[in-house]
């Protein structure tokens, strides 16, 4: 049983010329859109799902960072609980990825509605953490018109570790790329003004990938804290960008379809869906920054 009830919106994947057609009472801001009605629905499909990272934005290097990992549906506020399915991502692995290209296995615990991890020190500079599931069971999902499949699952976020007189804004990133995975380009840091992340109007540059390729012309979901999406495109490269308007947690989410067909725990399937989300936290301006 979910810790909140879904909430799906009816406008969901409408442009938003098409959404103000339907209902003029919403106020529309820049890509984004908040709409004033909302409409409960039933519970949300299972394939539907897809695992995330959550990290504070930033940690002292002498205290590290708590860690937690979800499974559900960010932008419905859906995270699935222990007995229930997130017992179906039990086997996840998370590891931290720090600014010196070393690598940290971060032990996790099953909580009620996620799993939880601790780095007890960081290496100032930019961290990674990374969560990866292979062994979820092969889905039939032809009635969804999407075949047998085998999921897969990957998750990124990113955090500042703080020390100080520590932190270089030029460190080389430490990124190694899962299966599928997305990097981003703009890391919204700005030891000037004192910024260590992303701000509210600042845009943001994410690059999709899948086994070192990047992929063009793929459907990027952004997830928005407030509970709304956004679909982008990528470029010939793989580039996407966009422009976070609220303050909060963004997750974005990318699906490949892998046309391989094989077999995992005596169930044959017709292909691998990779499954892909990314974390970034967007912060408020504090006074002074520009």
């Amino acid at each position: 049983m979910a810790i909140l009830s879904s909430m799906r919106s009816p406008f969901r994947g409408f442009s938003i010329k098409g959404v103000l057609m339907m209902d003029r009472r919403r106020c529309a801001v820049g890509l984004w859109s908040v709409i004033v009605l909302s409409i409960l629905a039933g519970p949300s499909l299972a394939w539907a799902h897809f695992v995330w990272v959550e990290a504070d934005a930033t940690a002292p290097a002498e205290t590290g960072q708590p860690l937690k990992i979800y499974f559900g549906e960010y932008s419905e506020f859906l995270r699935e609980e222990r007995g229930g399915r997130l017992d179906s991502i039990d086997g996840v692995t998370l590891r931290v990825q720090d600014s010196k290209q070393g690598t940290t296995e971060v032990a996790l615990t099953k909580q009620v509605n996620h799993f939880a991890g601790a780095l007890p020190s960081c290496l100032p500079g930019r961290n990674a953490a990374v969560a990866q599931q292979a062994q979820a069971p092969v889905q039939d999902l032809r009635k969804h018109d999407i075949g047998i499949v085998k999921p897969m699952f990957y998750a990124r976020t990113y955090f500042m570790c703080l020390e100080e007189g520590r932190i270089n804004e030029h460190e080389r990133d430490q990124a190694a790329p899962m299966a599928l995975d997305m990097i981003p380009l703009t890391k919204g840091l700005n030891l000037a003004t004192g910024r260590v992340s992303h701000v509210p109007g600042g845009e943001i540059v994410v690059k999709g990938f899948f086994k070192g390729q990047f992929l063009p012309n793929a459907t990027i979901l952004v997830h928005a804290p407030i509970g709304w999406d956004k679909e982008l495109k990528t470029d010939a490269e793989g580039i996407v960008a966009f422009t976070p308007l609220w303050p909060g947690r963004y997750v974005l989410e990318l699906i490949h379809v892998e046309k391989t067909p094989g077999e995992f725990q005596g169930k044959t399937y017709e292909a691998l869906r990779h499954r892909s989300t990314l974390a970034i936290q967007v912060r408020a301006e504090r006074s002074g920054e520009k």
